[in-house]
């Protein structure tokens, strides 16, 4: 059977190591992607059954990128992740769920939280 492929999307490096580290010791197959368009490209090469993005990069906020994604292939599953900037972390993910994300995951989280958000979001329960 196929392993579960997660896009893992932020740009910085230690939350996507952490985040992909987690996810691979669960059994999923994990991609790290620095950035918003990065994350499309790699998304036109290939399909993943989830996309965990960040809300606030440089290149491209999580509502741009959700937007796109959305316009590409409406029934992407999509869990967004804030650890806030300018506005609490609360307010990114609300917008994030006005723009259609199935999950939402605050930022500092463990990996309870994490399998949580992914769960809730119909990913398959891993136990390795």
């Amino acid at each position: 059977m196929a392993k579960y492929r997660i896009l893992v999307v932020d740009d910085e490096q230690d939350i996507r190591d952490v985040t992909c580290l987690l996810l691979g010791k669960s059994g999923y197959e994990a991609i790290s992607i620095d950035g918003a368009q990065a994350a499309l490209d790699a998304m036109e090469k290939e399909p993943y059954d989830l996309v965990l993005t960040d809300m606030l990069m440089p290149d491209m906020d999580g509502v741009e990128l959700i937007t796109e994604i959305r316009r590409r292939d409406p029934a992407q599953v999509i869990v967004a992740m804030s650890g806030g900037g300018h506005a609490p972390k609360e307010s990114y993910l609300q917008i994030a769920k006005l723009y259609g994300v199935q999950g939402v995951l605050s930022k500092p989280f463990n990996q309870e939280k994490l399998f949580e958000a992914l769960i809730e979001c119909g990913a398959p329960r891993n136990e390795v």
